[in-house]
C-alpha cells in the first residue's frame, strides 16, 4: 500500500539520501518511491504489516521525525 510519510528534519540532499537508506535498509517491507526535500515527505510502498511505530523509530534513529502518515 502506498503511503505519504510527513518528515521533519530534512535540510539538504544528504538528508534525503539518509531518509531513503533508513527506510529501505533498516526496514523490511518498505520500498521508497520518492523523497522530497522541499515537501518534507517520502512516498513509500509498504506491506500492510509494517507498523507506524517502527517507521517512527527508524527515522528518529536517523535524526528525523515522523510528523504523520497520509
Amino acid at each position: 500500500m502506498e503511503k505519504k510519510l510527513l518528515i521533519d528534519g530534512m535540510s539538504c540532499s544528504h538528508c534525503v539520501n539518509n531518509v531513503s537508506v533508513a527506510l529501505t535498509e533498516d526496514m523490511d517491507g518498505v520500498k521508497v518511491i520518492e523523497v522530497s526535500l522541499e515537501g518534507k515527505y517520502a512516498i513509500v510502498d509498504m506491506d500492510e504489516d509494517v507498523k507506524e511505530d517502527k517507521i517512527s523509530e527508524v527515522l528518529e534513529d536517523s535524526g528525523f521525525s515522523l510528523k504523520g502518515i497520509q
